[in-house]
């Protein structure tokens, strides 16, 4: 496995500062996948972190790029899970995302419904509260319908343009 695709880690030095932890990682691994031993294992990472300007003690630099290296060996060693081994869980609600949409209307209407239920029981402070949400939604239908409008609009300049004509009898240039 390549290290390089590990993921980032959260706490992890390198994965946190810097922009491309994958230039540290491919420093820290031999181009098998296994992690560089010995003295000097760090070195080359290390040289590649403080020449981007990052200042600090030898032994933190080499506990940080160690910290570092272990979590990329233990992700690389992590067990593959096969896609046959994986139980499918149903969604607890509606998958589709028009079906949410639906769901929320639908709940909306009922909400609406108990709030025009309750209108001769609101006070004066309740009922401009509601009346300024009936206004409200009476303005973004406005808002929609003026927007369908101009996309109309908009397509016929673009057809007009193109050179075909809206209406004829077979869409052809005009």
């Amino acid at each position: 496995m390549n290290g390089a695709l590990v993921p980032r880690k959260a706490g992890c030095w390198v994965c946190d500062k810097l922009a491309s932890s994958e230039d540290v990682t491919v420093r820290l691994f031999s181009e098998d996948g296994t992690r560089r031993q010995g003295r000097g294992a760090t070195a080359e990472a290390a040289r590649y972190v403080t020449g981007m300007g990052y200042a600090m003690s030898s032994n933190l630099l080499n506990r940080r790029l160690t910290h570092h290296a272990d979590h990329i060996e233990a992700g690389m060693t992590a067990t593959v899970v096969r896609p046959g081994n994986l139980t499918r869980l149903e969604p607890a609600g509606p998958a589709h995302w028009l079906d949410v949409n639906q769901n929320a209307v639908n709940i909306g209407n009922e909400a609406l419904g108990a709030i025009q239920a309750r209108i001769p029981d609101m006070e004066d402070k309740e009922l401009v509260a509601v009346a300024k949400l009936g206004v409200t939604a009476a303005q973004k239908v406005g808002d929609w319908e003026a927007k369908g409008r101009k996309l109309a609009q908009i397509g016929d300049l673009i057809r007009l343009a193109s050179g075909f004509v809206e209406g004829g009898d077979d869409g052809s240039p005009v």
